[in-house]
């Protein structure tokens, strides 16, 4: 059973499977099987007994026809056929005779018994097994046919295919392949046509991975090797020509993409080159070319020698093709795709996914996140083992979430996806595209010395493309800013050069030859330089103007007037967009940028003091923006009755993530966060008239303003603003008839919260006027102090000195209704805390959640200020629950008075309390962090003091009502909120205001809102509310 070669090397002699087989058969339907058997069995070798399962269980596999995963009749006789085949390949290792371990077939002569057995599990999706049993395969032809030898050579290749065809670990498939590399360059044992299909495959790998230099050199050595092999010279030509195409080189790709069709060796081959010279073509920007090629094709569209794959795939591209230049054409053709969608494999639906959905919607990011949302899903239900799809989805994920500014979750994506790429080949582009974005994310969060390191890793890796690649080009550009921001000179203009030399008429290079005139101090020339930007390249006026506008202020120049009112329309006009495609939970993301640019323009009142109505301008409409979108957006919806079914299931999945946040089901409420972004971007697609909504921002502006004020009202908007890098006070004086003026106020900060009302005022003594209503809308730390309770020199409060009204923005200001004809009045006087289990002592304030004694007190004070005047409800105790106040949604109330525990946790404190398990909020901080709330606000009703210290919650209500329940809710009447409860009115500060249950009450539809920013004491709070309601 063994064959000596001519270089003296003992080979296995592998067992004829084809005579097994047909031996087999004819005892099996012979009149005494079982005795003929036995006779048969023992006239046979041991390695011939072993492999009779294997070639059974083989020929078993190669009749069953169907799909395993959705058939499970199909998966049982696939897994019965694999059940002998691992039964013969235990038998052979049991036994030691490596001859068994091959057979020799009619059609594929000989055949590792492994291989068969690694195909096998590859039809039952046991991936694991599979990739085993592949890289035992070429282990074991290594040992008994040597690593120079034509079977070595041509198998690991086998195998190697096998193992990266269904999950595009080109870097596993290149470990696999590369000890066979020296034989089949050098070999005199391996065949000419073994050596170039190994080759080649090798290239096809280092290609894929991004390694084009040795990719490249191995093309051409398998080129010398392909002889008149059609499949060989096509298959060596099409890699070659995509090569030197990707590399710039289109003259020598092109004739070699002639070559590959011209010796395709059958019609199917030809069109599948066809259509990926096509997808080249377009890549590298030659899009006209790309659709001549591709609708040369069509006609071969009808042929039977296509696969419904191929068909796919046509589509597909011709869908990619007009994305940008014709959405109508392209979404025709992506349905036609979807056509044959149900044939294709899931890594293809996938991708289709990402082409129809995610990357036709580019500049939109909402919408896109939308896409890789399902995309993710599909891929985590129907793949979940496909390396390079899954990166590429963790990937774009992180970079959209990243133009969202939801900043720490794309850290999540974009690090996961880096460290599943440390394994790979150097130059491998998605590692490109990782780095890239992780070394911007850096950028953004001001950690430097991270991101010069992914600029370093960067730029090594994309210099294995070849220096003139935009590969490297981009490396050297994002190495070029990073040294233009560190005020690195040398650097810059040793990296501008390389850029400049490839990119001779770039905008971007350009811009950064201004930037280093800037950083030179050549400032007259850099002025220059943006006029004769603004010339050769007018469709980037905007990005211009912008430049212009912070050269202006860094100068101090006056200038600054000319641009900055287009910088804010475009700014404005672009914001919008944006705006009406985010999620709510994204638009709170905004804040930073929001504030950035208002006060830019801010400091430089300064020195071009004409500003301050521009800069008013910007106050007006950043501040509240993200809760006037969701308001106006609400508002405009309320007529649709589809809109409004759709927003009744947003609300419902909220209930369930509430659910799941309580639970402590992190994966469930992480799906249903996803549900509830993606469905509100749709329902403003879906049902928003875009027109009416970008009226109703209209009157936020300081024309809008000044033309509704009545002559006896004075207004002021305060404006927390960061000026050189210090927090600093200001505020917009509005007066009818008069032009707007900006008074600074200083620097400020959290620990002079007590002495800062009274400073406020000083500054502002010459400008408030005894005679006129005052109206003032707070911003950031202000919002968070009463400065109208704060005391002149004698010791009068400022809101009894003058008639003085806080409102939330200066362009809602309405009158007030009062309390109406219907008051609900709800408290909770006994939280069911355990003794010796309450937060503190029983010191008499609504902070912490002892019994309250007062409140009761307090229900009763308030119906007899009433005295009959308003229709009065109580609920008290028992009756104060959650699920009480959520029943109230939609009634007609007119004021609503909660008298309970309230609380507010920051970030701080609940990482704090995450971290000590002795905190009484340990466990109620564990679940709000794990479902991604980075603060929490509420109101603590009846029984919530054991849900607030429980490990999990199983009841649908914890009776803890979160600012985010609020916002859930809807009183179409409400003129009038009182929360009676300590630091109600305190949340997470932004342009937007306060986010908490002041925010939640208004979105709610709350006109108006008594909260308190302090602790309110028990026993003094009766007293107060039935004076409030008296009066």
């Amino acid at each position: 059973m063994v064959a000596l070669t001519a270089f003296g090397r003992v080979k296995p002699q592998p067992v004829d499977a084809e005579s097994l087989l047909i031996e087999y058969f004819r005892i099996l339907e012979s009149n005494n099987p079982e005795e003929e058997l036995n006779r048969w069995t023992s006239s046979k070798s041991e390695p011939e007994l072993a492999a009779i399962p294997i070639v059974v269980g083989n020929g078993l596999l190669n009749q069953i026809e169907g799909n395993a995963l959705t058939d499970s009749a199909h998966y049982n006789a696939y897994m019965s056929a694999i059940g002998l085949i691992e039964k013969g390949v235990k038998a052979i290792e049991k036994s030691g005779v490596n001859d068994a371990l091959y057979l020799i077939t009619v059609d594929a002569g000989l055949v590792p018994v492994r291989y068969i057995l690694a195909n096998a599990y590859d039809k039952v999706y046991k991936y694991v097994e599979a990739d085993s049993a592949y890289v035992r395969t070429a282990r074991e032809i290594e040992r008994d046919f040597g690593y120079d030898s034509e079977e070595f050579v041509f198998w690991i290749n086998q195998c190697a295919e096998s193992l990266q065809r269904k999950n595009k670990n080109y870097e596993k498939a290149i470990s696999l392949l590369l000890p066979a590399k020296e034989a089949a360059l050098h070999s005199p044992e391996v065949s000419d046509s073994t050596a170039c299909e190994y080759l080649i495959s090798l290239a096809q790998k280092y290609q894929r991975s991004g390694n084009h230099n040795e990719a490249k050199h191995l093309a051409h050595e398998a080129e010398k090797r392909m002889g008149k092999n059609h499949h060989l010279i096509f298959c060596v030509s099409n890699t070659l020509g995509e090569l030197y195409w990707i590399e710039g080189n289109h003259d020598t790709g092109y004739s070699y993409f002639k070559k590959a069709e011209a010796n395709a060796p059958s019609l199917g081959e030809f069109f599948v080159a066809g259509v990926n010279s096509a997808n080249i073509l377009r890549q590298t920007g030659f899009v006209e070319l790309a659709e001549t090629t591709l609708l040369a094709l069509e006609k071969y569209l009808t042929s039977s020698e296509l696969g419904v794959d191929d068909i796919f795939n046509y589509y597909e591209s011709l869908g990619v093709l007009y994305t940008f230049s014709n959405p109508e054409k392209s979404a025709k053709y992506f349905r036609k795709a979807e056509e044959c969608i149900d044939w294709v494999t899931y890594p293809e639906v996938v991708r289709h996914i990402l082409n129809s959905q995610a990357y036709s919607n580019e500049g939109n990011s909402f919408k896109i996140i939308s896409a890789l949302d399902r995309a993710e899903a599909v891929f985590n239900m129907l793949i979940g083992d496909e390396p390079r799809l899954l990166n590429e989805l963790l990937m774009q994920k992180g970079y959209y979430l990243m133009e969202v500014r939801d900043y720490i979750t794309a850290r999540k994506y974009l690090e996961t996806a880096y460290l599943r790429m440390l394994d790979y080949a150097p130059g491998d582009p998605q590692l490109l595209i990782v780095l890239r974005h992780l070394a911007r994310l850096d950028e953004i969060e001001g950690e430097d010395i991270r991101r010069g390191y992914y600029l370093e890793e960067l730029l090594r890796n994309a210099k294995l493309h070849g220096e003139s690649s935009n590969a490297y080009l981009d490396a050297v550009a994002d190495r070029l800013h990073f040294h233009l921001q560190l005020g690195n000179h040398d650097g810059a203009k040793h990296n501008l050069d390389i850029y400049r030399k490839q990119r001779p008429n770039d905008f971007d290079t350009s811009c950064y030859e201004y930037r280093l005139k800037l950083l030179e101090g050549k400032f007259s020339e850099a002025e220059k330089m943006l006029d004769s930007l603004d010339d050769i390249f007018p469709k980037e006026r905007s990005h211009v103007n912008l430049m212009r506008q912070r050269f202006y202020a860094a100068q101090q120049s006056t200038k600054i007037i000319n641009v900055a009112s287009e910088v804010f329309t475009d700014y404005k006009s672009d914001l919008m967009r944006q705006l009406l495609f985010m999620s709510n939970n994204e638009r709170r993301n905004m804040d930073k940028e929001l504030r950035s640019r208002r006060d830019e323009v801010i400091c430089a009142i300064k020195f071009a003091p004409n500003l301050a109505q521009l800069a008013l301008d910007y106050s007006l409409f950043s501040k509240g923006l993200l809760f006037h979108t969701q308001d106006e957006i609400l508002e405009l919806l309320a007529d649709n009755d589809s809109a409004r079914m759709e927003i009744a299931k947003i609300h419902g999945i909220k209930a369930e993530l509430t659910r799941a946040i309580n639970t402590a089901d992190k994966e469930l409420a992480h799906s249903l966060q996803q549900a509830i972004d993606s469905r509100e971007r749709y329902l403003i697609d879906d049902y928003l008239n875009r027109e009416k909504f970008n009226l109703r921002f209209e009157r936020y502006n300081t024309a809008a303003l000044l033309m509704g004020m009545s002559p006896t009202a004075q207004m002021i908007d305060f404006v927390e603003y960061v000026d050189a890098g210090k927090s600093s006070l200001g505020c917009f004086i509005i007066e009818h008839g008069q032009p707007i003026n900006f008074v600074a106020i200083g620097e400020t900060s959290n620990q002079d919260k007590d002495r800062i009302g009274k400073k406020i005022w000083s500054c502002l003594s010459r400008y408030v006027k005894h005679n006129q209503s005052i109206y003032f809308s707070t911003d950031g730390i202000l919002n968070t102090i009463p400065i109208e309770f704060a005391e002149d020199e004698d010791g009068v409060p400022m809101c009894e000195k003058y008639d003085m009204h806080r409102v939330f923005h200066l362009s809602d200001i309405r009158k007030s209704e009062g309390i109406g004809d219907r008051v609900e009045a709800i408290g909770v006087a006994d939280h069911n805390s355990p003794d010796g289990q309450a937060r503190g002592l029983d010191d008499g304030y609504r902070g912490n959640w002892n019994d309250l004694a007062g409140v009761e007190t307090e229900l009763y004070r308030i119906a007899e200020s009433l005295d009959g005047v308003s229709e009065y409800h109580r609920a008290f105790n028992d009756e104060a629950t959650e699920a009480y106040v959520k029943s109230l949604s939609g009634q007609p109330i007119t004021t609503l008075h909660i008298s309970t525990h309230g609380f507010y946790r920051g970030e701080d404190e609940l990482t704090k309390a995450f971290n000590d398990t002795t905190d009484f909020d340990h466990n109620i901080a564990k679940r709000l962090l794990m479902g991604n709330r980075t603060s929490a606000s509420g109101l603590v009703m009846r029984n919530g003091n054991l849900s607030w210290k429980a490990e999990a919650i199983t009841e649908d209500e914890d009776n803890i009502l979160t600012s985010e329940e609020v916002e859930t809710l809807t009183f179409p009447k409400l003129n009038l909120t009182v929360l009676s409860a300590c630091e109600t009115g305190l949340g997470e500060l932004s342009a937007d205001g306060v986010w908490g249950l002041q925010r939640a009450f208004r979105i709610a539809g709350s006109a108006s809102l008594i909260c308190s920013l302090r602790q309110v004491k028990d026993n003094g709070a009766a007293d107060f509310m039935a004076e409030v309601y008296r009066q």
